[in-house]
């Protein structure tokens, strides 16, 4: 991992990369769109959880940026930590606004793999990839929109 040139490029790939490996009910639907009302003791978990996922997140970030963490590893408590958002989600305005994110994340995840497939530090397989996370957040988002 030290051996990247350009960190803050690699930074952005690892802080928007695995936006949408998000759980997902049999009909397609991401989980924290067809969720129940919560009550408050599950709110309050709810949001104690997304405080430790963005705590996984930081740290993880850090180990990577010091080069003893895999940016694969990156990627899964960023995708953590999106899902634990979407878990928050009441109405949904919220959860398109939370999958306009993803989108946006997912289209900055394209454009990084592809400088860094550019420049011989990723593979055109990580780009299909980011590709279909891209899709993905657009059908989340388009989910989204429709359920209005």
């Amino acid at each position: 991992m030290r051996s990247f040139t350009r960190p803050r490029l690699c930074v952005l790939v690892c802080m928007t990369a695995g936006v949408l490996a998000l759980p997902l009910y049999p009909n397609g639907t991401h989980a924290a769109a067809q969720k129940p009302p919560e009550n408050d003791v599950v709110k309050a978990l709810l949001k104690e959880r997304l405080v430790a996922l963005a705590k996984i997140h930081d740290l993880t970030l850090q180990g990577f940026k010091g080069g003893q963490i895999s940016y694969e590893k990156v990627l899964a408590a960023q995708s953590a930590l999106l899902s634990g958002k979407l878990d928050l989600c009441e109405t949904n305005a919220e959860r398109i606004k939370t999958h306009e994110e993803m989108v946006k994340l997912a289209e900055e995840m394209v454009t990084a793999v592809r400088k860094l497939v550019e420049v011989k530090q990723a593979t055109s397989t990580d780009l299909l990839k980011a590709e279909v996370q891209l899709l993905e957040a657009r059908v989340g988002l388009e989910r989204s929109k429709a359920a209005k």
